[in-house]
């Protein structure tokens, strides 16, 4: 195989390329409706990543929390957990410590709608990698994981989270 640095830069390019392309592809309204409407289960983009948020972080979490691990401001939390209440996907718990406080949480519904969601993907995704050998899956793995661990401010050669 030929690793010349030109043959390297071009495939990078491509990288890129094609990152850009099913990045556009991902976030486009039509392809999240065809997602949720293979899950069965109507939630906007917006709440499928605060889902995935609180479902990552394994216990309740206070909103500006929320934005931050999001990138948003508070107020879009606010307006999308009062969204996500009203459909039984989340709901708010006291502190203990202080009452005044806040920590939202998941509803058994809302782990469900992340999980229809996410087979959902996974179907699709199977079904975009048939032939596809499972150490190609695997090598797909590890560039994406370097990617995104480069994105987050990671250092070359540090081990993912």
């Amino acid at each position: 195989m030929d690793d010349s640095p030109a043959r390297e830069a071009d495939g990078i390019a491509e990288l890129q390329a094609l990152l850009s392309a099913l990045a556009y592809d991902l976030t486009r309204p039509r392809s999240h409706e065809l997602l949720v409407a293979m899950a069965g289960m109507p939630v906007d983009r917006a709440g499928l990543a605060l889902l995935r948020v609180l479902v990552d972080e394994g216990e309740p979490m206070r909103i500006g929390r929320i934005a931050e691990r999001l990138g948003v401001r508070t107020p879009h939390v606010t307006r999308q957990v009062r969204e996500l209440e009203r459909q039984g996907l989340v709901v708010r718990v006291e502190e203990a410590a202080d009452r005044r406080a806040q920590r939202i949480t998941p509803t058994v519904r809302g782990l469900d709608t992340l999980a229809r969601v996410d087979r959902a993907a996974q179907a699709m995704l199977t079904e975009s990698l048939a032939g596809v050998t499972a150490h190609q899956i695997g090598d797909a793995i590890e560039v994406l994981r370097r990617i995104s661990g480069h994105r987050r401010g990671r250092q070359a050669g540090e081990p993912p989270d």
